[in-house]
């Protein structure tokens, strides 16, 4: 199985995610992490690096962007956030299927909501795919997507309340903060890692 953790810059969370999973995976378990707005080459934040550094863990990590080739390459895509499945599911959605926020993966964290979060987004592509049917593509692009906006308006309405009901599924961003903040950061990742491997055994 491949696996893919996804954060934001791949220099805290996803990396720190990586690394964990990598010193407990059985060997048929890859791992790989990127971020939504990585910087190619960064390293891992000097706070990351410090507590797997407590945990015997070394690391020498580059970030990565979030790619078409790492999206094929997965198996199973993780995000630590709301925001980072929601935008995978936007720029890569024949990959919905395989994309899951860590906490809704391991610990069932809100899957009763991103379940009705699936088929609002399938409905709304359903209607768009009518609606761009019906309506000349010669309309000046400007006009269309209004036109489409308000004729979908109830399906976004849905999808945004949906969204607002999910506050369980986010892993805490450490970021610049003290190095309480990626123990605890840590620790967060660990508990899901654990129960999702000694759910496998």
């Amino acid at each position: 199985m491949n696996v893919l953790f996804v954060c934001t810059g791949n220099t805290c969370r996803s990396p720190m995610a990586e690394a964990l999973l990598k010193h407990r995976a059985p060997a048929d378990i890859n791992v790989k992490s990127c971020g939504m707005t990585a910087i190619p080459g960064a390293p891992a934040s000097d706070q990351t690096t410090e507590v797997l550094k407590q945990q015997g863990i070394e690391i020498n990590h580059q970030a990565s962007p979030i790619s078409e080739e790492l999206v094929q390459w997965a198996d199973l895509i993780l995000t630590m956030t709301v925001s980072h499945k929601e935008r995978l599911w936007t720029d890569y959605p024949k990959h919905r299927k395989k994309t899951y926020t860590l906490k809704e993966f391991a610990l069932g964290a809100d899957i009763e909501i991103w379940n009705q979060l699936e088929m609002a987004y399938a409905d709304l592509e359903e209607k768009r795919e009518q609606c761009l049917q019906k309506y000349d593509a010669d309309l000046d692009p400007g006009k269309r997507n209004q036109l489409l906006f308000e004729l979908c308006q109830p399906e976004f309405e849905k999808i945004n309340y949906l969204k607002r009901q999910l506050i369980h599924s986010d892993i805490a961003d450490p970021f610049g903060g003290p190095i309480a903040y990626y123990l605890e950061t840590k620790e967060e990742i660990e508990a899901c890692l654990d129960k999702w491997l000694s759910s496998q055994r």
